[in-house]
């Protein structure tokens, strides 16, 4: 399954509090997943689908935004 995960990053450069959440949740549950800084024009697109926090996971099947440990969790198969 390909799994992305699109981020922001503030002035600084530091990645968003939920980016980074999601993606230490993907690490503990042994999950492999893309990375790519959210543009303009991603930013835009992802508005028009309804999401309207980072992050915005895309897989196969599915696509949520903001931190979804239940979602993440789905994607191990696993109920809890």
């Amino acid at each position: 399954m390909s799994i992305t995960v699109y981020t922001i990053t503030d002035e600084a450069g530091r990645e968003c509090s939920k980016c980074t959440a999601t993606k230490k949740a993907m690490d503990r549950r042994g999950i492999t997943y893309h990375v790519r800084e959210m543009t303009e024009t991603d930013r835009e697109a992802f508005k028009k689908a309804g999401h309207m926090t980072a992050p915005v996971v895309v897989t196969d099947t599915d696509t949520w935004a903001g931190f979804r440990p239940d979602k993440i969790l789905a994607l191990t198969g696993k109920e809890s």
